[in-house]
């Protein structure tokens, strides 16, 4: 086997140059940083011999840097600062043993993300465990407020006290029933629909009521119900002649594979917002893999959405 080539310098030393550099001579850094004053400037002087040049004008006590000096600090501090929170999150994520995260998800929203989270955490941090507790918004912000809930993906809403709120991506609601529009339909096309709605409660159905209401177009529903595969399965082979208000990705598979057809809304404000929500003042750290990956998912499904509309 070949020997690894030594092209680079000692990262010690580098932080030993550093620290010279923000204290502003060897005498004063070598007690902040724990090493004898003739040690720190031989390690100095090595750092300068591995770069072939002189990285300070030394003046007595003190030790200004040199013009490359000025250089190297400016990048190398950095660097390692980036080095140091590198360190930082490879033992918060790793070094412990096994990390555990509970992850709250609304119905409608875990098809679009569950699935990339599973296969990124297997791949990227092997040894984090994941619970998932599928709930509507309003049951997922209880379950933050009392601790069982570390993050949670669900409805953008305006009351975000104690919550650190991402909002990640918009995505457009559309009507799912037996038979498909050539044209987008308005609130008032809606209006004549014998619509299944979720109940008042559901953040889904306050957005659909808010938009008719600024609209001045009331949607009274025929059937109220707050399971979505309940109502996805009154929608298929149904005889009642139903439909109802969905997010685009929570019914698109199912109209591709004919259970149900799907129709546009012309209307602007039919949309629901996703959002990443986290205590403001955590417990305990979260793994960063956990948000990097939402956001990275967010992002795909954002590309995806503006090829279909």
């Amino acid at each position: 086997m070949g020997r690894l080539e030594n092209s680079g310098v000692d990262i010690r030393r580098l932080r030993y140059f550093v620290a010279v550099c923000d204290n502003g001579g060897f005498s004063k850094a070598a007690p902040v940083i724990g090493i004898a004053q003739p040690a720190l400037t031989r390690q100095v002087q090595l750092l300068e011999h591995e770069l072939g040049m002189e990285l300070f004008t030394r003046n007595g006590r003190n030790a200004v840097p040199t013009e490359a000096g000025t250089a190297l600090m400016s990048g190398a501090r950095l660097h390692l600062e980036s080095l140091n929170l590198l360190i930082k999150r490879v033992k918060r994520d790793f070094g412990a043993g096994p990390a555990h995260v509970s992850l709250g998800i609304c119905p409608t929203i875990s098809p679009l993300f569950l699935a990339s989270l599973h296969e990124a955490l297997r791949q990227s941090a092997p040894t984090l465990t994941l619970t998932v507790i599928e709930a509507y918004s309003g049951d997922l912000r209880s379950l933050m407020a009392c601790g069982r809930l570390q993050l949670a993906l669900t409805y953008s809403q305006p009351d975000t006290e104690g919550l650190d709120v991402t909002n990640l991506l918009s995505e457009k609601l559309v009507l799912a029933g037996p038979r498909q529009s050539n044209h987008p339909l308005s609130v008032d096309d809606l209006s004549r629909q014998r619509l299944i709605l979720p109940s008042a409660h559901h953040q889904l159905r306050r957005i659909i009521d808010a938009v008719a209401e600024t609209r001045g177009i009331p949607l009274v529903p025929a059937l109220e119900l707050d399971s979505l595969n309940a109502v996805k399965a009154m929608l298929d082979g149904s005889s009642g002649d139903f439909a109802t208000i969905l997010p685009y990705h929570s019914v698109a598979t199912d109209a591709a594979e004919g259970r149900f057809s799907i129709s546009m809304i012309s209307d602007p404000a039919m949309v629901r917002t996703i959002a990443l929500l986290r205590p403001a003042k955590p417990e305990q750290p979260l793994p960063e893999i956990l948000p990097e990956v939402v956001f990275s998912r967010a992002k795909a499904i954002q590309m995806s959405m503006e090829a279909v509309f």
